[in-house]
């Protein structure tokens, strides 16, 4: 259940990775080329890290990734691996750097090295945040559907949550929601068959917009800290709809994903989702990408994920 969900965000991070180089770069024109590192990382699976070049802000070149590099990885003070490159099997997705056995843990101080030749050392680090939880008993969600036209139903849903947060400072958080679903498959016999698959986390929007949120792209979920959070004993409400095919589509289970992220990530995904706003208004300031690696550009940070099941109510 959790591996889907964080994939199908993973894969909506990864389509995002051009238009985030095109737009750090407005200004650079004339500056040499750099490394851009791209690592978002957490406790579900291995050290990941995607290496790539920078390029004039208008060009329409392909993004050069890089694979010569070699990336050490250390936990505090001590190394502990040095990453294998993996050439990507589909030509729109770039080759990545994987460790062979580092999962990231909550509490932990990564520090990563990038030596290319012909450019300086690249050097990056970010905290493991610990996580936090959703308190469950206060969860509440309705979907309602309604027939749009001949083909399609129109859901709505509306979800609250409430969000435990700690009384210390410094938390910074990540939320997406998910409605997983089926397409359905008549077999010769008459069986029918159900095949799974996971949408990219739902557009939302906020029933109290006094709260200070941050829409991320397409208002496909939030980022906020533990401000959001006072004044209302962390409770937070949401609405939105999505589409799906009546005849040959069925809904499963609605997902929660709650991420507690370290500051780099934060700052990161806030300028990427202000960027995104700016980009569709021509009169807004040009924003500049949040970076955390030295002698390069993008991001080293990692989030601890929780995922929820919730049952639908119709």
């Amino acid at each position: 259940m959790k591996r889907p969900a964080l994939i199908a965000s993973a894969l909506f991070m990864l389509f995002l990775l051009p238009s985030c180089e095109r737009g750090a770069r407005i200004d650079l024109d004339a500056l040499p080329t750099e490394l851009v590192v791209q690592a978002n990382f957490s406790n579900l699976d291995t050290l990941e890290v995607v290496v790539s070049k920078t390029r004039p802000s208008l060009s329409e070149e392909d993004i050069v990734y890089v694979s010569n590099g070699a990336i050490e990885v250390f936990v505090g003070d001590f190394f502990v691996d040095r990453l294998g490159f993996i050439p990507s099997p589909i030509p729109q997705f770039p080759g990545y750097y994987i460790s062979s056995k580092v999962v990231p843990q909550p509490g932990e101080h990564f520090r990563m090295t990038l030596d290319v030749p012909g450019f300086k050392r690249v050097q990056a680090q970010s905290t493991m945040p610990y996580p936090v939880e959703i308190d469950t008993a206060f969860t509440n969600l309705l979907i309602e559907k309604e027939e749009v036209d001949v083909t399609n139903n129109m859901a709505t849903i509306t979800i609250g949550v409430k969000i435990l947060d700690p009384a210390s400072p410094g938390h910074f958080y990540h939320l997406n929601f998910y409605q997983q679903g089926y397409d359905l498959y008549i077999e010769q016999d008459g069986d029918t068959l159900k095949t799974s698959f996971f949408s990219l986390p739902l557009p939302i929007e906020p029933e109290d917009d006094a709260i200070p949120l941050i829409p991320y792209i397409d208002n496909r979920g939030v980022l906020f800290t533990e401000e959001a959070l006072a004044g209302n004993q962390g409770e937070l409400s949401f609405s939105g709809t999505f589409k799906y095919r009546r005849e040959d589509q069925e809904l499963g289970d609605f997902i929660i994903e709650l991420r507690s992220v370290s500051p780099e990530y934060y700052y990161y995904h806030r300028s990427l989702a202000r960027q995104f706003q700016a980009s569709h208004d021509p009169f807004s300031e040009p924003v500049i990408l949040y970076t955390n690696v030295e002698n390069g550009l993008g991001v080293f940070a990692g989030f601890v994920p929780r995922f929820y099941q919730v049952e639908t109510t119709h």
